[in-house]
């Protein structure tokens, strides 16, 4: 087989499923052109053909009767010629391991090895039953480190579509009541999630991996069809091009009412949870170097070329024969025996310093604190000073979809279309600052003074904010800051630094160590505009050693990649699992319950126990 090149992300990123699936869940017959196409794609193994293979599997199993006999058997060539996962023979350019990949993967590969349980698959010459086999150890696993730990992905708006579709094609079609409860619990945490972070329809929380277009303007975020769907708080129709018309589809689940009701509680909130593994969390967490547990765990969080990873990694590298891939194929360059033998790798990595280090996604303590006119997150504390890649280390959210953020711009460290996308100008950061917030303040400080890093391209001497000052009502620059109105809701980000008003939504500071605070607040009878912004301007802002000093409400000081405290006492950025108004959970829960307006719901993961219901009244 020929493989092609990336096709680059426009392309693989487009139409993922075809919009007349709707049609044929109404009974009516479909120009079956566009199921072609997404055959087409597949055959071809690019990036991102799972996410069609997962829409090509459930229309064979929803609609079967619906189809011509041509297409049907397309599908079905289709379906047994395909490369499951990395340790099958055949090229490919697709990516396996992140997070959502890994749950596609391996749904794709359950649901077609049960579907033709005696047929030779004709990429590996195994039968469909030992593919569901395979398939079904991993996707249990899956969803139990999930359950422990939380989302590698840690609130993404695009990636948690990717994980709601194939899980919704579980729960109508895998046939098993194990796999069926548990993909329910999946999808219960997800939404819980988003219910969690959720501001006026739009899901905005601080993210492991979040892109341009979604920070700047919640309306392009890849989870508002779901939203729509769910919580009935957006305006629109849904979009059937997406792979989340699959879970729109979805007969056998539904969102319990326990999730669905935080959405419309008013009551001002602090939502802390904990996310994912640090990557000395993950050896103790999952002792086996078994490459099908902690492995792809590891790259899962896009670990591949960290002191902790490397080995493993090199060693998955060269089991899998991954050295074509387009993702990974630089690893060649320190693929040396002697090295791997010498258990040298480590220390080459030391050494190095690659930038590629910040790729990986680790665990994030996030905080944020919503009420009915603004919303603030945070991933607290996130590995200050370490180079970055997607994660989107806080946001304030005000009406009218208004969003204002910083990072520290980066730039691509490859230049092929597969890998060029991050970190960016306005996505990820190169250099991580650190941050904490209590309430409705954020500390933020930037040390970029941080040794260099092997592939890492000219670092910027600045920090910038996206402030979209035409969006808001009325916007006060001074000296060292700027302020800003929408309705009722402000905003304050005060400086150590001048600001460069660079374009109508871009604020920059320039610097090798800058420091910030910012504030959101809102009217009431005794605290206007004017005030909030005298107030702010008032409030001394110092920086002494590596303590950043802002005496507002309280005295809040943040170490530089030490302490949070406030009014002298240290904060604990640690979180359990949840610790919210409706739900707590310890790290690595037996069981989590959510309640909200007295509806619950328990989740029983070890015993495979999903239970809705109501509390007892008192």
């Amino acid at each position: 087989m020929t493989v092609k090149k990336d096709v680059g992300m426009k392309i693989k990123m487009g139409t993922k499923c075809f919009p007349d699936i709707v049609l044929l869940d109404q009974g009516k017959p479909v120009d079956e052109t566009p199921i072609y196409e997404l055959c087409e794609f597949v055959n071809e193994r690019h990036d991102c053909a799972d996410f069609r293979l997962i829409c090509l599997i459930k229309t064979f199993l929803a609609y079967k009767p619906l189809l011509s006999e041509g297409i049907r058997k397309e599908i079905e060539n289709t379906i047994l010629n395909f490369k499951y996962a990395m340790d099958e023979p055949g090229a490919d350019s697709m990516c396996f391991w992140s997070e959502n990949h890994q749950l596609l993967f391996a749904s794709c590969e359950y649901l077609a090895g049960i579907t033709f349980p005696n047929m030779i698959f004709q990429n590996d010459r195994n039968i469909g039953v030992v593919h569901a086999e395979k398939a079904r150890k991993k996707l249990l696993r899956w969803m139990e480190l999930r359950f422990l730990y939380g989302f590698t992905e840690w609130h993404s708006n695009t990636y948690y579509e990717e994980d709601v579709a194939p899980l919704a094609v579980l729960v109508d079609h895998a046939n098993d009541p194990e796999l069926e409860t548990k993909a329910k619990m999946m999808l219960d945490l997800l939404f819980l999630d988003m219910a969690l972070h959720s501001f006026q329809g739009a899901f905005v929380a601080a993210s492991g991996r979040c892109y341009e277009n979604q920070k700047k303007n919640s309306a392009e975020a890849d989870v508002n069809d779901l939203l729509r769907y769910v919580f009935k708080n957006r305006p629109g129709e849904p979009d059937f091009h997406r792979i989340s018309a699959l879970f729109l589809l979805c007969k056998n689940y539904q969102v319990p009412k326990a999730i669905v009701d935080i959405i419309q509680e008013k009551k001002n909130q602090i939502i802390k949870n904990s996310m994912g593994l640090n990557l000395d969390e993950v050896k103790i967490e999952i002792p086996s170097d078994d490459y099908e547990d902690r492995g792809l765990f590891l790259w899962s969080m896009e670990a591949f070329t960290n002191q902790e990873s490397i080995e493993l990694t090199m060693d998955m590298f060269n089991a899998w024969k991954m050295q074509e891939n387009v993702f990974l194929r630089d690893l060649k360059k320190v693929n040396f025996p002697f090295l791997r033998k010498a258990g040298l790798l480590p220390n080459l990595v030391k050494v190095l310093n690659p930038a590629t280090q910040g790729v990986a996604i680790q665990r994030a303590n996030t905080y944020t604190y919503k009420t009915e006119k603004y919303m603030l997150s945070t991933a607290q504390h996130y590995h200050p000073k370490e180079f970055g890649d997607q994660q989107h280390i806080w946001q304030a959210t005000l009406p009218n979809a208004i969003n204002v953020f910083s990072t520290h711009p980066g730039c691509p460290m490859f230049d092929d279309s597969a890998r060029n996308f991050s970190p960016a100008r306005w996505v990820g950061n190169g250099l991580n600052p650190d941050a904490a917030q209590d309430k409705n303040v954020l500390l933020l400080s930037y040390d970029l003074r941080a040794r260099k890093g092997f592939l890492e391209r000219k670092r910027q001497n600045y920090v910038h904010f996206y402030f979209p000052s035409d969006q808001f009502d009325e916007v006060i620059y001074q000296e060292n800051g700027a302020f800003g109105r929408i309705k009722d809701a402000y905003i304050a980000i005060r400086s150590l630094s001048p600001v460069e008003i660079a374009q109508k939504d871009e604020l920059i500071f320039r610097g090798k160590l800058l420091h910030f605070a910012v504030v959101v607040g809102c009217f009431d009878d005794s605290f206007t505009f004017p005030s909030f912004v005298e107030k702010v301007s008032m409030a001394p802002l110092s920086v002494q050693k590596k303590t950043l000093s802002f005496q507002y409400e309280h005295l809040y000081e943040l170490t530089f990649n030490d302490e949070f405290k406030v009014d002298g006492e240290k904060t604990n950025l640690d979180y359990p699992r949840f610790d919210t108004p409706f739900v707590t959970a310890d790290r690595k829960p037996s069981k989590i319950r959510v309640v909200c307006k007295a509806e619950t719901l328990e989740l029983d993961f070890v015993n495979g126990i999903r239970t809705e219901g109501k509390e007892a009244s008192k």
